[in-house]
């Protein structure tokens, strides 16, 4: 009997196409191979595990964090959807970007994947009358809708899932904290309101800002490891994928060794070296998933100076006060702003000393009550303050307070700037020109420690930190740099100690007082 090996080999390949596409009607990760005829990297195939729990119902929650041009859209946002409708097609799926162009874009990726012929679920179509790029549905009733968070064109039908990728998108919106506000309250109101049934969450970042909807649901001290994590404010369990271009932690999910590249082979040494030697805010928060890098992003380290209270020549100074102001204690937001008052003093070489500050969450009448203290203890000549509708609404109490008190100074406005950076330019010119001074740590009270600790923090993580008020209080004063006078140094007497600086110091001058004083006894 004659063997026909092409009718063989023929046969042997419709089974292996037809095992091919049952494998990925059951598995994302099949249905990644068939789809894109690549093999996949190892990240690729550990995010297809995370979002194949999510499918099975293992993981209801999920937050994926991946460096720009890893594939993370791809998977999560396009792959992952059209896989879900292929095996849930009388499920509803919402999902949410940045823009609304953006949205379409996707949904128009998702949507072209059930028209291709190696679309694994046959029996799974578009319905006729429904096949736009941002909306469309299947036959057994299911359907899609995408939308921008800044289009103003949420759709109002209910869903069973919720993707939401780059909702924060770009320096620019990362830093207006308006526009993070708005993008958190698109979130808690109109999308989380829309889910039903099933339920599912799904935030696929490229973290810009330690503000961002995820930074407002993970810890305070998330130090970017994967791994469950509670809502700050609900209570409810995310499981988190943070996948940095280069391995932090020991434990890290692909399995890699700290300082090994997460896709060496298209985004290694080659191709991103040069921006991690760089450095900087923006390596950090894009590439690293870390917003807040410890080692600084414009203030470094060596910007801080140190001075002992004790030895500075108070009298050879000019004090200046600066303030942000914060109208209430802001109890319906999960992390209000702070008021800070800050006491700065100018000595003749124009470097400027730190002196005195607080910080604190409180109704207008308390914060009020602390800067009428700074002012009568320091006197300040002037004190600059930002121009908007917070000293507007409680300028005229203020003033009233002022007056009360017989306390008068020069209260200067300043006009606010939406560019952070730019505000801060004459204190870091100050700072990079060792100029700025800060009191030494063992040197101050526990409370002022602590309100330094904060400044000291967010300088460091300034401008990505989740909070700034302190350094918008010391850039607000940087930013009068041209209207304040510098220290005078007081002439010098025969009992001055020759090494001293700037003349007797404070604790010197105690010291030839009493010696004058013992030795007028002396001579009675």
């Amino acid at each position: 009997m004659q063997v026909d090996h092409w009718a063989l080999l023929d046969e042997e390949l419709r089974l292996q196409q037809e095992l091919d596409r049952r494998r990925a009607k059951e598995s994302l990760l099949a249905f990644y191979m068939r789809m894109t005829g690549f093999m996949p990297p190892q990240h690729i195939k550990v995010m297809c595990k995370v979002l194949q729990a999510m499918e099975e119902d293992r993981i209801d929650r999920a937050m994926i964090f991946a460096p720009p041009r890893h594939a993370k859209t791809l998977v999560s946002s396009i792959l992952f959807p059209a896989f879900l409708i292929g095996r849930h097609p009388q499920d509803a799926i919402m999902q949410v970007a940045h823009t609304d162009r953006y949205a379409k874009t996707i949904g128009g990726k998702v949507r072209n994947l059930m028209r291709l012929p190696q679309w694994p679920f046959d029996g799974v179509q578009l319905a006729q009358d429904s096949q736009a790029k941002n909306e469309f549905k299947t036959d057994q009733g299911g359907e899609y809708n995408g939308f921008g968070t800044l289009g103003g064109n949420q759709h109002g039908n209910p869903a069973s899932w919720l993707f939401m990728d780059d909702i924060v998108k770009g320096r620019k919106m990362a830093l207006s904290p308006h526009m993070r506000q708005e993008s958190w309250e698109t979130y808690t109101t109109d999308l989380l309101s829309r889910l039903q049934n099933r339920a599912k969450q799904l935030m696929v970042f490229t973290r810009w800002h330690q503000d961002d909807p995820a930074g407002r649901i993970l810890p305070e001290n998330f130090d970017g490891k994967s791994g469950w994590y509670q809502d700050r404010e609900t209570g409810e369990w995310w499981f988190v994928l943070s996948m940095p271009a280069v391995a932090e932690h020991d434990n890290d999910p692909t399995g890699r060794e700290v300082g090994e590249w997460l896709w060496p082979a298209k985004y290694g040494q080659a191709k991103l070296g040069g921006m991690r030697k760089r450095g900087g805010w923006r390596w950090s928060a894009l590439y690293q998933q870390r917003p807040s890098p410890a080692e600084g992003l414009l203030f470094k380290p060596h910007h801080i100076r140190r001075f002992d209270p004790d030895a500075l020549d108070l009298l050879s100074l000019k004090i200046y006060g600066s303030s942000d102001y914060a109208t209430t204690q802001e109890g319906d937001k999960p992390d209000p702003d702070y008021t800070v008052h800050m006491i700065w003093g100018v000595d003749p070489e124009f470097n400027i000393y730190l002196l005195d500050m607080w910080r604190g969450r409180t109704e207008t009448n308390e914060w009020i009550d602390q800067l009428i203290r700074l002012i009568r203890k320091w006197k300040p000549l002037r004190w600059g303050e930002e121009q908007g509708q917070i000293i507007k609404s409680v300028g005229p109490f203020l003033t009233m307070r002022l007056r009360k008190e017989h306390l008068f100074v020069n209260r200067l406005p300043l006009t606010s700037s939406v560019d952070k950076e730019m505000r801060a330019q004459s204190l870091l010119g100050m700072a990079s020109g060792g100029m700025m001074y800060l009191p030494a740590r063992d040197k101050v009270g526990p409370t002022f420690l602590s309100h330094l600790d904060a400044f000291e923090k967010e300088l460091m993580e300034f401008p990505t930190g989740r909070h700034d008020d302190t350094v918008d209080a010391a850039t607000l004063f940087g930013r009068m740099i041209s209207r304040i006078i510098e220290g005078r140094r007081p002439k010098r007497s025969d009992n001055t100690p020759a090494d001293s600086p700037h003349g007797a110091t404070l604790a010197e001058l105690f010291t030839i007082a009493e010696a004058e004083a013992d030795a007028k006894l002396d001579d009675w």
